[in-house]
């Protein structure tokens, strides 16, 4: 399919990583959509199991959420977020000496 960059929309091939914000946790997860595959796709989040919808025709995911209309519904792989607010950054020893030597090469 060859994109038409004339009307707005993007379009996708394949599988494409898409984060989700959970409408019941309000937590982030990344979900694996498959933009060759026309359809419901199902998206469970990882965190609380709360169920999302994305609609899926011609690339585009569209501003429905689902109906029987839109053809098979298709399970999509989730997995969490990292986040860093969620949890503290530590920086090693090694890596920290590493970073200054780099910053340091052009002096």
């Amino acid at each position: 399919m060859r994109p038409d960059l004339t009307d707005g929309f993007v379009y996708n091939e394949g599988v494409v990583r898409t984060n989700v914000d959970c409408t019941d946790c309000k937590k982030v997860f990344v979900a694996k959509i498959n933009f060759d595959l026309n359809g419901n796709h199902q998206l469970i989040c990882p965190f609380c199991g709360h169920e999302h919808w994305r609609v899926v025709k011609n690339g585009v995911v569209t501003g429905d959420r689902w109906g029987s209309q839109n053809g098979p519904n298709r399970p999509v792989p989730t997995e969490r977020m990292w986040s860093d607010v969620s949890h503290d950054i530590q920086t090693t020893t090694a890596s920290k000496i590493i970073r200054e030597r780099w910053f340091a090469k052009d002096e």
